[in-house]
């Protein structure tokens, strides 16, 4: 495992109900509070009553930021902000091997009708990025996603285009599950993305993951695999 950062003003709170797709109904320090969530997907198996938490300060009406359960020991990491930030503070370290000799150029880059998450620069060639988070296990994969997603077709088909245009594009999955050995997609949840999944790697679509985990004796997000392959 590699250090990536520490976070501050961590507390431990028990979820006690998903409100909406953005709220969390906790316990924390013994009082009922409503948490942020920064992730879209469904997380049932994760974010669900009597599971153990861990926030951050929020901001708001919101007072407290759900960012992780506990999980097989240690936290995984379910707020999409946070797996950015560890995403990104990896690649300036060069820590991930599908992406070494890449730096970040721009974040939210416009294409089209579409937003793509990052364009990085490295190897004298641009690289366009779709960050997807991958937090469902299935067996010894982390799958993604967790309900069918109209935005990860959209965004699936616009990297199938730019690759076809013969632009370098990637899908790239972050993952929070510990001992996963890969990724893959959910046919179940999503068949038309998983389709779109298959063409797009046919097309030159690169696709690659990382593992990431929090650590809450120390308070650190540390990247558990730098490397997880995307079996399709």
């Amino acid at each position: 495992m590699t250090d990536l950062f520490g976070l501050e003003g961590v507390s431990e709170c028990l979820i006690l109900e998903r409100v909406n797709r953005f709220t969390v109904e906790v316990l924390e320090g013994g009082r009922r509070a409503r948490a942020s969530l920064n992730n879209t997907g469904r997380l049932e198996e994760l974010v669900r009553p009597g599971r153990k938490g861990y926030c951050l300060p929020g901001s708001g009406r919101l007072p407290y930021r759900l960012f992780a359960v506990e999980e097989g020991g240690g936290g995984s990491v379910v707020d999409t902000r946070l797996q950015a930030e560890a995403f990104e503070e990896a690649l300036s370290r060069d820590l991930l091997p599908s992406l070494r000799g890449y730096r970040k150029r721009k974040r939210n880059v416009k294409v089209g009708e579409a937003v793509l998450d990052y364009e990085l620069v490295g190897k004298g060639r641009t690289l366009l990025v779709e960050l997807k988070s991958a937090v469902l296990r299935s067996g010894d994969l982390a799958s993604y996603p967790d309900c069918p997603t109209e935005r990860g077709r959209k965004h699936l088909k616009k990297l199938i285009e730019l690759s076809g245009g013969g632009r370098r594009a990637m899908l790239f999955f972050m993952t929070s599950l510990r001992g996963v050995r890969g990724i893959t997609p959910n046919r179940l949840a999503d068949p038309e993305l998983h389709r779109l999944m298959v063409e797009a790697r046919r097309r030159g679509v690169l696709m690659g993951g990382a593992g990431i985990l929090f650590l809450p004796g120390p308070s650190r997000v540390v990247l558990s695999d730098p490397d997880l392959p995307v079996f399709l």
